[in-house]
């Protein structure tokens, strides 16, 4: 890399963007109301013991509800949940969980009806990372539910899985 050169966030993002991932809407509690927050920055990190880990801007409301509770739960969302995602990605205005089918599991996380599979978590660690934190999170409770392909995220939108004309 030539001295002095940087890549700019415009073109980090861009990068990013290109590599398609999954969504997920990551909840937790703050105090008694359920957050949640969309989050595509999520992975396996070991089978022994089972963690995962996502990754949460700092300015995110969802993080501080997380690191108190200490548990989150990871909502695996499906190809129709792109308006779900949509909503839970916007600035925190209005009381994402009206009018939504949740749950709230005893001692976890609440989880959304709309979810292909719920994960339950309980923090292990917090790592700073940028502009971001790393959480890494032991799985205590899986749930499937629906199937079908799951949401994918790629240059900004939702492609379908099989139409080939959205990965262009």
């Amino acid at each position: 890399m030539t001295e002095g050169a940087r890549v700019t966030a415009a073109e980090w993002r861009s990068a990013m963007g290109r590599f398609p991932s999954g969504v997920t809407i990551v909840t937790s509690w703050s105090g008694a109301a359920p957050v949640g927050t969309t989050v595509n920055a999520f992975c396996s990190v070991s089978l022994d013991p089972p963690l995962l880990l996502i990754c949460l801007d700092l300015s995110n409301p969802a993080l501080m509800p997380i690191e108190r509770s200490g548990l989150f739960g990871v909502n695996i969302l499906s190809a129709r949940s792109g308006e779900l995602a949509r909503l839970f990605g916007k600035p925190v205005q209005t009381d994402r969980f009206a009018g939504l089918d949740w749950r709230a599991r005893d001692d976890g996380a609440p989880q959304l009806d709309a979810a292909c599979m719920f994960i339950d978590c309980a923090l292990e660690q917090a790592h700073g990372a940028g502009d971001h934190k790393v959480l890494i999170g032991r799985g205590v409770h899986i749930e499937h539910a629906a199937t079908g392909p799951p949401l994918l995220y790629h240059k900004g939108g939702f492609p379908s899985p099989t139409d080939p004309a959205a990965w262009e």
